[in-house]
């Protein structure tokens, strides 16, 4: 598989016989709710009430950014965790097999952000590098602009979060697609190669919307004391995603019902779900800050079905005593691992060479979240493709 996702490659075009799977708790509503029908039911009173919440927005979103917050050592961090363990836990030779997203791409990542402490405070205005992509941008017609921190380590790091949220909307959008083949596979709904690479790439278009609605305007936002300047681009661009986002979406919409009046086939609504919930929670239709705190609680909880059932079918088929205690103490674990990698250990570093003070940024905070939230996307590259045998037997057992 070239890109991320839980499932580009399985075919949904042979018949699964016998009964549906099912995923967490044995239950298909369960799978419905996790993977997409919570967050769309969620959407509705935030887009509905939108009047109120603005006449309150202050009470209002701090109480749901501290609702996120917890949230996000319960769901969030713990799924990027387990992928970790799934990656890197299926021995030296999957590793080796699969050494640029596993080897090569956490040793570059790595590679940034030392260098990005090591001359944090030299100044980049009058760099060659600089200068020259500048005059490439001019020669394009471009505003966009790099060295606009005053030192290399800000500008690295600031570079760093772009790529970051370029990577997450890609993951999210391949994470949907995933989802809808495996329970096309599941639900015994036959798609064609063309069928499935319309619903493939009408995802990853609200993927490029949702990044140029951030970067075809100028200024900056603020991540963690560190200055993210946007990238200018056309906002031309912006106007022609969203076009291409309603054109594909469209004819996603008419070759369903072409299915279902030539072929008498329609799609379940657990098939269904994860797409309606990505256009709710990832196109911006409407701006709602406040629920932006909780997209990636839905993509990680999205995701917690399908490595739920690699885990438990495997103990069972190892004959291990108590899978589903074993289960409970591996979500655990990833609950663990998830708080300290991406809260404990980061605020405990920063506050040891008092980051803010002496460096202006939350500088550990800042990369640890880079550098997870990007390996993980690369991670997810190779793990959940279907050429992995062992994933594909475990998830579709």
């Amino acid at each position: 598989m070239e890109q991320p996702g839980i499932s580009t490659t399985i075919s949904a075009s042979a018949p699964v016989s016998g009964k549906p799977a099912l995923f967490l708790f044995g239950a298909r509503e369960l799978d419905f709710l996790l993977i997409g029908g919570l967050a769309v039911m969620l959407w509705l009173p935030f887009y509905f009430l939108q009047n109120q919440i603005i006449s309150n927005a202050q009470a209002f979103t701090y109480t749901v950014s501290q609702i996120a917050f917890w949230l996000a050592f319960a769901v969030n961090y713990p799924h990027f965790m387990a992928s970790y363990k799934l990656a890197y836990l299926q021995g030296p030779a999957f590793i080796l097999n699969n050494w640029f997203q596993l080897i090569l791409v956490p040793a570059a990542l790595l590679l940034v952000i030392i260098s990005s402490l090591l001359f944090f405070s030299s100044p980049v205005a009058d760099s060659g590098v600089v200068v020259t992509l500048n005059s490439l941008f001019d020669g394009l017609g471009l505003r966009t602009r790099v060295g606009l921190n005053p030192n290399l380590g800000t500008e690295l790091l600031g570079h760093l979060i772009i790529f970051m949220y370029f990577t997450v909307g890609w993951h999210y959008a391949k994470q949907t697609f995933g989802c809808m083949m495996v329970f096309a596979k599941l639900d015994n709904f036959p798609l064609t190669t063309l069928e499935r690479n319309l619903i493939r790439y009408s995802l990853l278009s609200t993927w490029w919307l949702t990044w140029l609605y951030s970067n075809c305007s100028e200024g900056s936002y603020t991540f963690y004391n560190l200055t993210i300047h946007r990238l200018a681009l056309p906002y031309l661009w912006y106007q022609i995603g969203y076009a291409v986002v309603a054109i594909l979406v469209a004819s996603v919409a008419v070759m369903l019902i072409r299915k279902y009046l030539r072929q008498n086939l329609s799609p379940s609504f657990t098939f269904l779900v994860p797409m309606v919930a990505l256009l709710t929670w990832h196109v911006p239709l409407a701006e709602q800050p406040q629920y932006f705190y909780f997209i990636a609680f839905f993509h990680s909880l999205q995701y917690f079905p399908f490595v739920a059932k690699v885990e438990n079918t495997r103990y069972r088929r190892d004959q291990q005593p108590v899978p589903n205690r074993r289960l409970t103490w591996f979500f655990t674990f990833m609950v663990i691992a998830g708080a300290l990698s991406f809260y404990i250990v980061p605020t405990s570093l920063d506050s040891m060479i008092k980051a803010d003070t002496s460096l202006g940024v939350s500088f550990f905070m800042i990369t640890f979240l880079a550098f997870i939230n990007i390996h993980h996307y690369f991670i997810d590259n190779v793990l959940w493709r279907f050429k992995n045998r062992e994933v594909k037997e475990l998830l579709l057992q």
